[in-house]
């Protein structure tokens, strides 16, 4: 019996490379295509949701977070205006988010926008909430004939009252003051949001800031620079202090002027008031005017005791 032939390949037993790459390929067209249609299942997913589910047909609401107190409804409402959309749009469009923080940072009012965020009340993006730092009022400063609203910086806030409108506008619901004029810059009126110019204001605004929240010297509704560094009468108090009665009080030098040492410092003045309140319950002494630069605290033709 003759030996059988072995025709068996080692090499034919074994798939080739070729066919190996095939099947490779094939399993990876078939994955490339489940991806795609997990894609566009995806796609068109989410348009329908942010054509139809997610899309308001009316503007979206908006809501200042953290509205200041001091901030009047007028204010508010003016900025809300703004800063509300004209149309309805995407849950999911964020420029429309971008437009409204860039429309923020714009506003006078505003010195840094923290968030504008998207939020659901009754449907999906309905209301848009900002959250911004306002610019405080720290004073009104009187110019010809109206009043403008400026903070702590000296930048110019929108509102401007006339005489009339000022009584009420200086006074918190507490019978507190609030405010304080500022009279005789020398500078006019910038536009609103810029930082209005002059050392004058900015020392008036650094004296409001130290009066400001003091129970004693709620008397005292203006602070009068026509004579800041001097340039009316260089032997006269700088800075002048006007009660509600129509008296003075002759403050003196700037706060941070290099030449303040040659009065008492800011907190002595501040002690003398004090003082002075709670001795005679008027921040004036019932005097015309009260001197308070030295350590004698004069007026016409005498002198208060005081704290010195």
């Amino acid at each position: 019996m003759g030996k059988l032939r072995n025709n068996l390949n080692p090499r034919a037993a074994r798939p080739s490379v070729g066919a190996a790459v095939r099947t490779a390929l094939v399993h990876l067209t078939i994955g490339l295509l489940l991806l795609g249609g997990l894609g566009a299942a995806y796609w068109f997913a989410r348009l329908h949701v942010e054509g139809k589910l997610a899309f308001t047909v009316d503007p979206p609401r908006i809501i200042l977070l953290n509205r200041p107190g001091w901030m009047s409804d007028a204010a508010a409402e003016e900025l809300i205006r703004a800063l509300r959309p004209a149309t309805g749009s995407s849950a999911f469009d964020t420029g429309v988010l971008q437009s409204r923080a860039a429309i923020a940072r714009a506003s006078p009012w505003v010195k840094r926008v923290r968030s504008v965020r998207r939020a659901f009340h009754r449907s999906a993006g309905d209301v848009i909430e900002v959250d911004c730092e306002y610019r405080a009022p720290l004073a009104v400063v009187h110019w010809q004939d109206y009043f403008w609203l400026v903070d702590e910086d000296a930048y110019k806030l929108p509102e401007q009252y006339t005489l009339e409108q000022i009584p009420a506008l200086l006074i918190d619901r507490d019978r507190r003051t609030q405010l304080r004029i500022i009279e005789n810059v020398a500078h006019p009126p910038v536009e609103s949001g810029r930082k209005w110019p002059g050392e004058d204001l900015s020392a008036g605004l650094e004296l409001a800031r130290l009066l400001h929240g003091q129970r004693f010297a709620d008397e005292i509704v203006k602070i009068d620079v026509a004579n800041f560094a001097g340039r009316v009468d260089p032997r006269e108090a700088q800075l002048t202090l006007i009660t509600k009665y129509g008296t003075e009080i002759r403050w003196g030098r700037p706060i941070s002027a290099k030449d303040a040492f040659v009065e008492v410092p800011p907190a002595r003045k501040l002690e003398a008031l004090a003082e002075i309140f709670q001795k005679f319950h008027r921040i004036d002494a019932n005097q015309p005017w009260l001197d308070i630069r030295y350590d004698q605290i004069t007026y016409p033709s005498a002198h208060v005791d005081g704290p010195r």
